[in-house]
């Protein structure tokens, strides 16, 4: 008889990515999302806090870029997505094949510091911050239970 193991590869600690972002003054939170809505790290919020931002963030990156292929045509990547609320503001750009840095903000924040050190972070730990594919678990595919034979 097969015994079932999940098979899970280790993720790499990315917290180190989000504390110059955080030393900027107004910064309130910084993650580091994936594509299909999981966080990957983030600064201190809670977990569940954490959960669902990655969700509603995963959602907010699929209309930009529906957005942006309707209209351009599928010849534009999306570079940012920003959100303003009278409380500040909500920043996420591309940080790897399928992550992204996400940095949320009050109102009085230097948005022009916090977009060029979302930058340098990025073309800093490049490879750092790329996730694999949630079809990274041996033996399954996209929507299999994880387990391999």
């Amino acid at each position: 008889m097969n015994a079932r193991v999940p098979v899970i590869r280790p993720k790499v600690d990315l917290s180190f990515v989000l504390t110059p972002i955080l030393e900027i003054p107004d910064v309130q939170h910084a993650m580091v999302i994936t594509a299909d809505g999981f966080f990957e790290a983030h600064s201190g919020m809670d977990n569940e806090s954490a959960e669902k931002l990655s969700a509603v963030l995963a959602s907010l990156l699929a209309s930009g870029r529906g957005t942006s292929h309707t209209y351009f045509g599928g010849r534009s990547l999306l570079r940012q997505v920003m959100v303003e609320t009278q409380d500040g503001y909500v920043f996420v750009i591309p940080a790897g094949e399928g992550t992204y840095l996400a940095v949320f903000t009050g109102p009085n924040v230097a948005m022009d510091n916090v977009c060029y050190e979302m930058q340098k972070q990025v073309q800093t730990l490049g490879k750092a911050m790329v996730s694999p594919p949630r079809a990274d678990v041996q033996g399954t595919q996209p929507g299999g239970d994880g387990y391999s034979a």
